[in-house]
């Protein structure tokens, strides 16, 4: 027997805005992102790309739980504006401890994901009597309580167990979104608050290019060749993904919900930010590095090849979510890898990281190929 597709309890006004809070909120987050930059720019290698990635992980899905609440229940009232500064707190922490997270910072860090988990709890639970929701929202309540309680128990553990506990954290994080998903069409996001909000936090992770590039400039004892083209390319490659997500890949683009394949296209739209997200924050802290270290024999220009990387690739997976097998859109992701492999030339790092760039410019093109042959 057929039953009719049920309807979404809750209903979105038309035209909905950012809110002012909501801006403060990212500006705050990106704090503790820059954090993590800082921290990657002074241990530019694999090992410090590795600790960068898993913990911005952590902080994305953190910003990621906070933007979908606010998408589905946020009203701009005093007592939503109370938990989200009490979150912007958590984040005070864990910026804090984002810069030696896996040391004696770590109480820190750990400390404030806790605390920004059970105020993700309570959000959810404060929905709880909403028609139709109760599932939904216990079921979020009780995941953001699991992850609370392992990442403070965290905090009095051995390292090794520590790591043990944040990665299942993340897991479950990764999880959640499927676990959910028989759930969300009861509260769908809002369909152009949502992409909004991801424009807003990828201009502000933009915005970081440009910063590092001054800081690339500013932090040696003299201004070089080297150090300008550097900075130039940095900068750039964020010009470049500023066009590739709003103007080719329309990242921004409205998000309805009326079916399972959009939903699926829904996740794959979100899923593609963390690469882009990842690659765009590792560029920064690759700029300012490879800037007053021009002479290398490393991991260094490939850590900074696998960022561009990671850019290009989550601008193209947002694109394929968009325009499905279009790929009109691809061009400036190309050519973001030409120039990133054009500009540092007068640089003695220049055969590897234009070796490295051209070739991952050519794995974009097989991925797009790729795309183009599947459904």
């Amino acid at each position: 027997m057929n039953h009719p597709p049920q309807t979404a309890v809750l209903t979105h006004a038309e035209g909905r805005k950012a809110s002012w809070f909501e801006l403060f909120f990212d500006l705050v987050f990106v704090v503790a992102v820059a954090a993590l930059g800082g921290a990657l720019s002074h241990h530019y290698d694999w090992a410090g790309l590795a600790e960068f990635g898993f913990l911005f992980l952590v902080l994305w899905w953190l910003w990621l739980g906070h933007t979908f609440h606010a998408s589905r229940f946020d009203e701009d009232r005093p007592d939503q504006w109370a938990i989200g500064f009490a979150q912007i707190l958590a984040v005070v922490f864990i910026a804090h401890g984002a810069g030696d997270a896996f040391e004696a910072r770590a109480w820190a860090f750990a400390g404030g994901v806790a605390g920004f988990k059970a105020l993700l709890m309570l959000g959810y639970l404060r929905e709880i009597r909403r028609p139709g929701l109760s599932r939904l929202c216990t079921l979020y309540g009780a995941t953001y309580g699991g992850q609370a309680l392992l990442w403070a128990g965290s905090i009095w553990t051995e390292p090794a167990t520590r790591q043990t506990l944040w990665a299942l954290a993340l897991l479950i994080d990764v999880a959640t979104p499927f676990l959910v998903a028989r759930e969300t069409h009861h509260a769908p996001p809002h369909p152009e608050h949502l992409p909004e909000r991801f424009g807003l936090f990828t201009i502000i992770l933009l915005g970081e290019t440009a910063a590092a590039a001054v800081h690339a400039l500013d932090h040696g004892p003299e201004l070089h060749g080297d150090t300008l083209a550097v900075a130039l390319m940095g900068a750039g490659l964020g010009f470049l993904y500023w066009i590739g997500y709003f103007r080719r890949a329309r990242g921004n683009a409205e998000r309805h919900i009326a079916d399972a394949a959009a939903g699926r296209s829904l996740r794959l739209w979100a899923y593609g930010h963390i690469p882009l997200y990842l690659g765009i924050a590792s560029l920064g802290a690759g700029t300012v590095y490879l800037a007053h270290h021009i002479d290398l024999a490393g991991p260094a220009p490939w850590v900074f090849a696998l960022g561009a990387a990671c850019a290009m690739t989550g601008v193209t997976l947002v694109s394929f979510a968009t325009h499905g097998r279009s790929l009109s859109s691809g061009w400036p992701y190309f050519l973001a890898a030409l120039i990133a492999a054009a500009a540092p030339v007068v640089s003695s790092t220049a055969p590897v990281l234009v070796a490295g760039i051209l070739a991952l410019a050519v794995g974009q093109i097989a991925m797009s190929l790729a795309f183009r042959r599947m459904g």
